[in-house]
C-alpha cells in the first residue's frame, strides 16, 4: 500500500506522466461507453426510430445509425472528463476541448447524413417508384450541413465566432460562386424540375439530341440516370432538362391511348368515280370484307353514283368504319382518315387515331394489322398502292428475249 502511495506521489509531481495517465484514463473510459452504447443503441434504433424488421439492408442502416450515436458518446466523455480531473495543464485541457469539439461536429455531421439516406430510402420504400425522387433534395442537404459543418469546425479550430467566419466569407463570394457555378445550376434546375414533377423514376425520356431513349431510374443533384433500351446507360446533367429539348412519354401511358399517325401513297391515276360495276364487285366480296362494312358500302353506292363520289372518298369511309369497329382503337378519341398534300410519290392517305395497346409489342402489332388490312383492301376498290418500279417492274416490260445484232461480217 505504502508503494502505491509512493508511487501516486510520483506521478503527481511529474506533470507529463500525470498528462499521459490522464489521457489514457479518459480515452479507456470513452471506449468502455462507445462499448454500451453500441449494444442499447442498437434496440432503441430499431425500436423507436426505424421501426424495421430483420431484413440485411435495414440492419446494415441501422448499424450505420447506431455507430455515429455511438461515437459521440464516446467524445463527450472524454470532453467532460477532462473538465473533471484536476491538475490538467490549461493547453492540454483546451486541446482536448477543441479535438473533441471537431470530433463531435463531424460525427453529428455524419448522423445527420445517415439521417438523411434513411429518409430517402423510406420515402421510396413507401410511396414507391413512381413517386417524385427526393434524391436531390437529400443532397442539397447534405450540402448545406456539411457547409455549416465546416464553418463550425473552422470557427472551433481558430477558438472565433462562427458569425466572423460568415462575414469573412462575403470578401471571397465570387470565387466560390465560380467554383460551385455547376452544383448552384444543378441545384435550380433540380429544383425546377422536382417541384413541376415533369420528370419522375420510371418515366420513358426520349432526348433526339443526345440520342437518349430510355427509362429514368435515379434523380440526383448533378445527373438524370436514364437506362435505354439497349440496355446502356445515359447519364444527364439535370440542368440539360431545362434547356434542352426532350419528350417524357409518360402522360401517354397515364392516358391510355397511344397515337398511330402514318400515312401511305394512293396510285393518283387509279382514283375514279365510284360505278355500278364497282357496286357488283364490293358485292361479292362481302365475305372478305366483312358483312357490316358492305352493308355502309351498299348504303352509299347510290349516293356515290348520283353524287359523284369518288373510290378513294368510298374506301376512306370503309376505312373509318373498320377503325371505329376494332375494340382496340379509342373511340372517345380521334378517329381521322384524311388526304394530305400530294407528291411526286402519290397521294399520301393518313391514318390518325389512339390504340389502347400503349405498350411497344401490342402497340406495333395493333398499327402492323391496320396498314396490313389497308394494302389488302385497296384492290378491292380500283386503288393502287404507289411504289417506285424496282428492277422486276422493268424486267417485266422488256421483250423475253433480245434481238441479235447481225453484224455484216
Amino acid at each position: 500500500m505504502q508503494d502505491l502511495l509512493s508511487l501516486w506521489h510520483w506521478v503527481l509531481n511529474n506533470p507529463v506522466t500525470y498528462s499521459l495517465l490522464a489521457v489514457t484514463l479518459m480515452l479507456v473510459a470513452g471506449f468502455i461507453s462507445s462499448v454500451i452504447c453500441k449494444f442499447f443503441l442498437l434496440s432503441i434504433v430499431r425500436r423507436f426510430i426505424l421501426h424495421t424488421n430483420s431484413q440485411r439492408d435495414t440492419q446494415k442502416k441501422d448499424l450505420r445509425i447506431t455507430r455515429r450515436l455511438a461515437n459521440i458518446i464516446p467524445v463527450v466523455t472524454v470532453y467532460f472528463l477532462s473538465q473533471l480531473i484536476p491538475g490538467l495543464s490549461d493547453g492540454l485541457v483546451e486541446a482536448i476541448r477543441t479535438l473533441c469539439g471537431v470530433l463531435f461536429i463531424v460525427n453529428i455531421t455524419m448522423l445527420i447524413n445517415e439521417l438523411l439516406d434513411t429518409t430517402k430510402d423510406v420515402y421510396a420504400r413507401k410511396h414507391g417508384s413512381k413517386a417524385g425522387s427526393i434524391k436531390g433534395y437529400v443532397q442539397i442537404g447534405k450540402i448545406v450541413v456539411s457547409s455549416i459543418a465546416t464553418i463550425l469546425v473552422i470557427a472551433t479550430l481558430s477558438n472565433k465566432s462562427p458569425g466572423i467566419i460568415i462575414s469573412s466569407l462575403g470578401a471571397i463570394a465570387a470565387v466560390l460562386m465560380l467554383v460551385f457555378q455547376h452544383t448552384l445550376i444543378s441545384l435550380v434546375a433540380n429544383i425546377q424540375v422536382s417541384s413541376s414533377h415533369v420528370i419522375q423514376l420510371g418515366d420513358w425520356i426520349e432526348m433526339p439530341v443526345a440520342n437518349i431513349s430510355g427509362e429514368v431510374t435515379d434523380i440526383a443533384l448533378h445527373t438524370i440516370t436514364i437506362r435505354n433500351w439497349d440496355n446502356t446507360l445515359s447519364q444527364v446533367p439535370t440542368k440539360n432538362f431545362i434547356t434542352e429539348t426532350y419528350t417524357n412519354w409518360q402522360p401517354m401511358f397515364a392516358s391510355g391511348g397511344r397515337r398511330i399517325k402514318r400515312s401511305f401513297f394512293i396510285d393518283q391515276s387509279s382514283i375514279a368515280f365510284a360505278t355500278q360495276a364497282l357496286a357488283e364487285d364490293l358485292e361479292q366480296q362481302s365475305s372478305v370484307i366483312g358483312d357490316k362494312i358492305a352493308d355502309y358500302i351498299r348504303q352509299n353506292l347510290a349516293l356515290s353514283v348520283n353524287h359523284g363520289i369518288t373510290n378513294l372518298g368510298l374506301y376512306r369511309g370503309y376505312i373509318l368504319s373498320y377503325l371505329r369497329q376494332r375494340e382496340d382503337i379509342c373511340n372517345n378519341m380521334y378517329v381521322v382518315v384524311r388526304q394530305l398534300s400530294p407528291t411526286a410519290e402519290g397521294l399520301p392517305i393518313e391514318i390518325y387515331c389512339f390504340t389502347s395497346n400503349v405498350f411497344w409489342n401490342e402497340y406495333e402489332e395493333t398499327q402492323s394489322q391496320i396498314f396490313e388490312f389497308m394494302y389488302a383492301t385497296a384492290g378491292f376498290f380500283q386503288l393502287g398502292i404507289f411504289q417506285r418500279p424496282s428492277g422486276r417492274d422493268i424486267k417485266g416490260y422488256l421483250p423475253m428475249e433480245l434481238p441479235k445484232v447481225i453484224s455484216d461480217e
